[in-house]
């Protein structure tokens, strides 16, 4: 189980994640995600435009979302996983998480 209770509020307590891709050239995509919601396993976004990051994601699936949080002393994680877009959403399905600050 990779998202657990602390890591789950981290997600949900920040307005801002940030969503990186790979490009078609091999260079990082880094976007401002906005708002996680935490779904079972899986971390969930809404979409706004993100057509860069859609597309990176039809060639190759890895992604890493980073977040932190202020409340209780700062902290924060660095996941790496995979995403997908379903339905207006794109689902990331983090296979490891790496604690920050």
């Amino acid at each position: 189980m990779v998202i657990d209770e602390d890591l789950k509020k981290v997600v949900e307590g920040t307005a801002f994640l940030s969503l990186v891709t790979i490009g078609a050239d091999g260079l990082p995509h880094p976007i401002i995600a906005g708002k996680g919601e935490v779904s079972g396993e899986t971390i969930v976004f809404g979409i706004y435009k993100m057509e860069v990051t859609q597309k990176n994601l039809l060639q190759n699936n890895k992604a890493w979302v980073v977040g932190a949080v202020n409340s209780g002393g700062p902290h924060g994680y660095r996941l790496t996983g995979t995403a997908a877009v379903r339905e207006k959403q794109l689902i990331f399905t983090p296979l490891k998480a790496e604690r920050l600050i």
